[in-house]
């Protein structure tokens, strides 16, 4: 009957091999030394930017903070890094063969990290094995992130300046309308101010009958006809005139105001930590990969060496 497996058993074991253990840990350093080494585990450094979002208006419940996250995380600031980089021939990796994308992509992901902090600002980490091009590409990714909102906001402000334009064109329509037959009327008939024109010919009428000729009543009764007849018409386009004016000018005021969301130049992030060239690696941890190695050997060996004492008992 096989002997049971005790501390005792494990105890025999290590004191009767421990020169094999010694050996085993110190290959095992020393290999994973050379492995973890820069020329089989070139080292990167990472480069960090903070940012809290500024200017951006929110299309539902999410926060400006979650916005700023979407559109750091939008496939076309990926693209644009990935171009301006020339990241595949960075990565080493074929964009042509079957599955190339899905790799470089992922290469990406695991390189670049994106993630909300607690004081609801934006955190940007990139890992690179150039520094220069690990700050580079977060200084790329604020710049491209400005642009991609500046660009959103402008296709929608574009959208109402096409509504502004129209609005403000059929507006001008009505007034110019109007103010060619308020023209009309005023060389015709001498129409200027329905208002005064009647006080001052009342008047004109009243000293005409005290005392004037009969040419200058005549003159005045035809002006006051001119009144009877076209006066209602006349102050009707005068109020409708007024109207349309007041519509331009508010519609004008919209106009310029849409025209300036379209044309402004305006940023969206604020940078409370700017992005550095560092100078300490941060991949990879040699001392982690050298202790987790030489102890995986030992433990290796061990129960190897349990298993086949316990197999020859």
């Amino acid at each position: 009957m096989a002997a049971e497996l005790d501390f005792t058993t494990f105890l025999r074991t290590a004191r009767g091999h421990w020169r094999l253990f010694v050996g085993v840990a110190l290959a095992a350093a020393v290999i994973s030394a050379l492995l973890s080494g820069p020329t089989f585990m070139p080292p990167r450094y990472k480069s960090t930017a903070t940012v809290y979002p500024v200017n951006l208006n929110s299309y539902s419940i999410e926060t400006r903070t979650d916005q700023l996250l979407q559109l750091l995380e939008s496939n076309s600031i990926r693209d644009s890094l990935i171009r301006r980089f020339d990241l595949p021939a960075k990565y080493e990796m074929d964009t042509t063969a079957n599955g190339g994308y899905w790799a470089l992509y992922n290469e990406f992901n695991d390189r670049v990290e994106i993630s909300k902090t607690r004081y609801e600002s934006v955190q940007i980490e990139v890992v690179d094995e150039d520094p220069r091009a690990a700050r580079d590409m977060v200084l790329e990714m604020l710049k491209q992130v400005n642009l991609l909102a500046r660009r959103l906001q402008r296709e929608k402000s574009s959208e109402v300046l096409v509504i502004a334009e129209r609005a403000l064109r059929h507006e001008r329509e009505k007034l110019d309308s109007v103010e060619a037959r308020l023209n009309v009327l005023r060389k015709d008939k001498g129409l200027l101010s329905y208002e005064s024109q009647v006080k001052e010919l009342t008047k004109g009428m009243v000293r005409a009958l005290a005392g004037g000729s009969a040419a200058q009543r005549d003159a005045l009764q035809s002006r006051i006809r001119d009144l009877e007849e076209k006066g209602g018409e006349f102050r009707q386009l005068t109020e409708l005139s007024n109207l349309f004016r007041q519509n331009y000018d508010r519609l004008l005021t919209d106009y310029e105001r849409v025209v300036n969301d379209v044309t402004k130049e305006r940023t969206y992030t604020n940078v409370v930590v700017y992005p550095e060239v560092s100078d300490k690696k941060v991949w990879p941890v040699r001392w982690l990969i050298v202790s987790t190695a030489t102890l995986a050997a030992l433990f290796l060996c061990f129960v190897l060496l349990v298993w086949r004492d316990h197999r020859r008992s």
